[in-house]
């Protein structure tokens, strides 16, 4: 019988990883702020994930002794969760003193005028910039973070221990990375007229088409042709995928040491 706290554990990595990807966009998108008005509740937000990170890890502790077999992957999910624990207090430190510079910026009484706007290369545009930019690229990572965290425990459920039976085509990094985003059911294939394919992913993430062509072309992966791909089909595992999975995620456990570019903030990737 399945535990039901590795499924629970599974579906709120998944969810934090979405919670991340939410937080990463709006630090991108925000720039320089028209008040403190719109900061505050970003940093509300952040505080937020943060929190639910640390619920995500005690329940990794909990559960690791029953149904995660492998001693190696739960540590490996707990890293990986720590990690993005970590940069995603690191970000909300950055969100936080960026606080005296927005107010230096856009804070007037309301009886008086609204000054006129200083130039952007004052130093408090400056600062705004420099906070807004680390705190992005420390939450860039996150989301994937989670995922892997989320893969890690995916795998120790579909078997106790890797197939050592499993002949398994050869795999470049990017697409081990890839293939464990499609085991979190995280990325989808769309198609608009007369544009080619493109990836739509549910966190930032540096997966591109040429990758994941390469996983369906070695079957491990394949579309959920039950959409078109105008409305996105997502991307699945196959019956061999299923069975390489423990053997791909689990031989790598230490958290991922990539750095994607900054990815849009529609959150496509050609």
């Amino acid at each position: 019988m399945p535990d039901t706290r590795s499924e629970d554990l599974i579906r709120q990595l998944r969810s934090l990883a979405e919670d991340f990807a939410d937080d990463h966009h709006l630090t991108l998108c925000t720039g320089l702020l028209d008040d403190t008005d719109i900061l505050m509740p970003l940093i509300s937000r952040v505080r937020n994930t943060q929190s639910l990170t640390n619920k995500a890890i005690t329940l990794a502790l909990a559960t690791g002794d029953a149904a995660i077999g492998s001693t190696a992957a739960r540590r490996g999910a707990i890293e990986h969760l720590t990690g993005a624990a970590r940069q995603g207090n690191d970000a909300g430190g950055h969100l936080l003193a960026a606080i005296p510079a927005a107010t230096a910026l856009h804070h007037t009484p309301r009886s008086a005028p609204r000054p006129p706007r200083t130039p952007r290369t004052s130093a408090n545009h400056l600062a705004l910039r420099r906070h807004f930019s680390a705190a992005t690229a420390l939450l860039r990572d996150t989301p994937v973070m989670c995922l892997d965290a989320a893969a890690l425990v995916t795998a120790t459920l579909t078997t106790s221990a890797p197939d050592s039976g499993i002949v398994l085509p050869r795999l470049t990094d990017p697409q081990r990375a890839a293939f464990r985003l499609i085991s979190q059911r995280a990325v989808r294939i769309r198609r608009r007229e007369g544009q080619p394919p493109f990836l739509a992913t549910s966190v930032p993430a540096p997966t591109i088409t040429a990758t994941v062509a390469a996983l369906e072309r070695k079957g491990l992966v394949t579309r959920d042709t039950r959409t078109g791909p105008e409305d996105g089909q997502e991307l699945l595992l196959t019956p061999a995928g299923q069975r390489a999975l423990p053997a791909i995620v689990l031989r790598t456990t230490a958290p991922s040491r990539t750095t994607p570019a900054s990815a849009p903030p529609q959150r496509r990737t050609r």
